[in-house]
């Protein structure tokens, strides 16, 4: 396959100006805008701190929803839930690492989007499972404490039992009928659940795929990748291929099946040789048109290994994946690879985190690739995030964009090891139909003596790309948190 290098990185705008805080009037009835969970026609944002501390029990996690308006998001229009937050169903404990991921979708079918909350950690009570996901409801006022629990099929007993269940979720129409569903991966299982009745938790799964011990599942994404008027689901990891010195790396779509189970169909992976050596494994994953053909891409971001690693990231470059969907499938017609900025940087990491999203407005899906180990004007591991441009041609690098914390306007300070963009996020928080990106640094040291607090920023999206103008960032301790060392925010769109 062919290799383009992006073009040199280009300054965003310089205007900074700060929010404000006037509220959106709400709606009178619910919207069908993605992630709306107040239904009042505006995108909200949901950032996860699986490493927060809830009422004495270390590594707990929180999750804070904060809700957009016409003037963006901001910390004071926000609410924060922990397992032990009224009406949540179970019960904070240490390690449970609720928010490690979460997906959204409007589930029972009242106009208002709803919140899956993984906690893989989670102990299963009666059981030797790990693991449950957490519905939270959406309505007029938000997100409510008042919620479901869904456990593995297999924690019924202390000896049939489930490992890291919810590591992974995602919700879409995977049975074509309209109306979304959950789907959420384990140690060594893919669950795909029906439709909910109603606000019921559901007993048993309709489809169900296992894993042998050869792979190692970490990667769940989903979208209608060859039209077919439902959702597929790819799923990504390490596989043990005998004889190999690297490793292969496994990526396959599942589709469901009207007569049962899933159907499941291999992807070649990029990086690999003839031998089906793979050093590059899969990091990160995001689908959206960004071709405009009608069809969702599979977005994959792929750092390689070194033996030479000693810190948070690997000291490779890193580089973005495309596989273009079509009705023949991903990847069936095309595919590209993007190096990171320059031709490649030892340790940028780039990819490490992806999302998609039209940040132009032009019809077009962009990529917003964090580098969380860039070095920016001397400074190492204080990262950056690329944004590439979508177009009729593909994704492209042409007037490709690095933003960072000393790029003019951008709140905050370069220091080493911010990680700034170990976490993107692509959603329209204003309702201007651009989508604006979320960036988490997670190393970022807001208390004194802490190293890892971590916070995030906001940027608009606007006409001519990302723009500084209106730029905010916000840690825990602006929604309320005082706990060190938690990584705040660091878990962005699941």
């Amino acid at each position: 396959m062919r290799t383009r290098t992006l073009a040199a990185a280009l300054a965003v705008a310089t205007a900074s100006a700060g929010l404000s805080l006037t509220l959106a009037p709400t709606a009178s009835a619910a919207t069908s805008v993605p992630d709306d969970f107040n239904g009042d026609g505006v995108a909200d944002l949901v950032v996860a701190t699986p490493h927060a501390p809830a009422d004495g029990h270390i590594n707990a996690g929180s999750v804070t929803v904060l809700y957009g308006s016409a003037d963006g998001v901001a910390p004071d229009r926000s609410a924060t839930f922990t397992q032990n937050s009224a009406g949540v169903p179970g019960d904070a404990g240490s390690h449970s690492l609720f928010g490690a991921t979460h997906a959204s979708g409007d589930l029972d079918a009242d106009g208002y989007t709803d919140l899956v909350v993984g906690a893989p950690g989670d102990s299963v009570p009666y059981s030797s499972s790990y693991g449950t996901l957490t519905v939270l409801w959406g309505g007029p006022d938000g997100l409510t404490g008042d919620g479901i629990s869904i456990t593995s099929p297999y924690a019924t007993s202390e000896w049939s039992s489930e490992k890291d269940y919810g590591k992974k979720v995602v919700v879409a129409d995977l049975d074509g009928d309209g109306v979304p569903q959950i789907a959420a991966l384990s140690r060594t299982n893919l669950w795909a659940y029906d439709d909910l009745a109603g606000r019921t938790a559901p007993t048993d799964v309709a489809r169900f795929y296992n894993y042998n011990a050869y792979i190692q599942p970490r990667t769940l994404t989903t979208a209608d990748f060859t039209g077919a008027g439902r959702a597929q689901l790819v799923v990504t990891g390490g596989e043990n291929c005998e004889g190999t010195t690297g490793g292969c790396q496994h990526t396959a779509v599942y589709t469901w099946s009207d007569s049962g189970g899933l159907q499941e169909v291999w992807l070649p992976d990029p990086g690999g040789d003839v031998s089906g050596t793979n050093e590059a494994p899969t990091v990160s994953t995001a689908a959206g048109d960004v071709d405009g053909d009608g069809y969702a891409d599979l977005v994959t971001g792929h750092v390689p290994a070194s033996a030479t690693t000693t810190g948070e990231y690997s000291d490779a470059a890193g580089f973005v994946h495309v596989r273009y969907g079509s009705a023949d499938g991903l990847g069936a017609h095309r595919t590209a690879t993007l190096d990171a900025p320059g031709g490649g940087r030892a340790g940028d990491n780039v990819g490490a985190s992806v999302a998609v999203g039209d940040v132009t407005g032009d019809g077009y899906d962009d990529v917003v690739a964090g580098a969380p180990g860039a070095t920016v004007r001397g400074v190492p591991g204080t990262g950056a995030a690329v944004l590439l441009r979508g177009s009729a041609t593909g994704l492209t690098e042409t007037d490709a964009q690095v933003v960072h914390q000393a790029t003019d306007g951008v709140p905050g300070t370069a220091e080493a090891d911010d990680w700034f963009g170990s976490a993107v996020d692509l959603t329209d928080l204003d309702g201007d139909g651009r989508a604006d990106v979320t960036i988490a640094a997670k190393g970022e040291d807001v208390l004194a003596g802490s190293v890892r607090d971590g916070a995030d920023w906001v940027l608009r999206g606007s006409a001519a790309g990302l723009t500084t103008a209106g730029a905010t960032s916000f840690s825990a301790q602006d929604v309320g948190l005082t706990a060190p060392d938690a990584e705040f925010g660091s878990v962005l769109g699941g």
